[in-house]
């Protein structure tokens, strides 16, 4: 174990100033940076991470990384390992020393999938809720490792017990493999939780960024195949808008509010992340052609009948627009949804465990909402 990178007071802060703000027909929770309430910052700590990356040799090697081009097999595999190269590394730093890991592997058809089951230490006396979490990673990259204690925080908050698999990722293994493997762990764990002291009725699904998005559609296919399987969802900045998401960038800028003091960094980092937009698509990553299939877009889809669902996401995430309105979808669908937004930050921020005081804020949400739901 390692000690956090911040004080114990710093992420108390995060919790005692927050606040409800009302947009639209719904209430977003505003978690602040904890040092400041100016208005158009960003969070030291992000800020600090971001700035060289917008600067001199460095920036310009990720902008390279960024903009591949072109819709060729090739283009696509070398965008794919540009994108490896850049989020496979784990950025948390070990807090966690309470929690039992366990490797297996779920089969289906020919398919073997890794899982890892994360369990307390002392072992429950009833079964316990599951947490199943599905890493990021564009689709085509991440891996367990760098969520790894993500899910062992979670564990160790709530008491309960986590799963995560290791999905097999595009471009080598196109759509829908990756999904059909996290449903299909899904539909292990409901078989099989009591072997490891969970609760097979009681399954909070999540998952970030394009785990996010597999999470949801995961909820989706339970609901559309009323197996029952999924009662609560926590998704953080999940990709729900394949089709539209050059669009929604586009017009990011024009909802966020920035303050000049650090207009340079962003305009610089948004600018980046529209470049990697152009080619190869996201639907190509997939090997899609119709990027509007709700098992790829959920919110272009039906919401009606969802578990209740917690979404959380960073005041200059890239994908905030889209969510901005997939929120309002689920709440008019009648889900029932939470939506927290944190100041200051952008995308990815949860997996720097011990880094970033936002990130264990963030579990300890997810936990919440989940013990909310899945103990009454």
């Amino acid at each position: 174990m390692e000690d956090r990178k911040y004080a114990r007071e710093t992420l108390e802060a995060i919790k005692k100033r927050q606040y409800w703000m009302r947009e639209g027909d719904l209430n977003i929770l505003i978690k602040p940076i904890p040092e400041t309430d100016e208005p158009g910052l960003m969070d030291p700590r992000f800020y600090d991470s971001v700035a060289p990356m917008m600067k001199g040799v460095k920036g310009a090697m990720v902008k390279l990384a960024m903009k591949v081009g072109g819709k060729s097999r090739s283009s696509v595999e070398k965008g794919a390992k540009q994108m490896r190269n850049m989020m496979n590394g784990v950025k948390s730093i070990p807090i966690v020393g309470t929690v039992d890991v366990k490797e297996e592997t779920v089969r289906y058809g020919a398919v073997e999938v890794p899982i890892r089951i994360y369990t307390p230490k002392q072992k429950p006396d009833a079964l316990v809720p599951v947490f199943y979490y599905i890493h990021g990673g564009g689709f085509v990259a991440g891996s367990m490792d760098v969520v790894d204690e993500m899910c062992k925080l979670v564990v160790e908050i709530t008491g309960c017990v986590a799963v995560q698999p290791e999905y097999r990722l595009a471009p080598e293994k196109p759509y829908p493999c990756g999904f059909d493997d996290c449903y299909a762990v899904l539909q292990w764990i409901y078989s099989h939780a009591e072997e490891f002291s969970g609760d097979h009725e009681k399954i909070c699904i999540s998952g970030d960024s394009a785990g996010g998005n597999l999470a949801a559609v995961c909820a989706m296919r339970d609901r559309d195949e009323k197996a029952h399987m999924v009662k609560a969802q926590a998704l953080l900045y999940p990709t729900v808008d394949a089709a539209h998401m050059e669009e929604n960038m586009k017009k990011a800028m024009e909802v966020y509010e920035i303050s000049e003091k650090h207009a340079g960094v962003l305009k610089e980092m948004f600018g980046m992340m529209n470049g990697s937009l152009s080619k190869p698509t996201l639907s190509e990553y997939l090997g899609v052609k119709d990027g509007t299939i709700p098992y790829i877009s959920p919110s272009l889809g039906n919401l009606e009948g969802l578990p209740p669902t917690l979404l959380l996401m960073g005041e200059y995430d890239f994908l905030r627009v889209e969510n901005d309105l997939f929120a309002q979808k689920l709440k008019k669908a009648g889900t029932e949804v939470m939506y927290i937004r944190y100041r200051g930050i952008s995308h990815g921020f949860a997996d720097q465990v011990g880094i970033m005081p936002q990130a264990e804020d963030a579990l300890q949400e997810i936990g919440a909402f989940m013990m909310e739901h899945l103990t009454k």
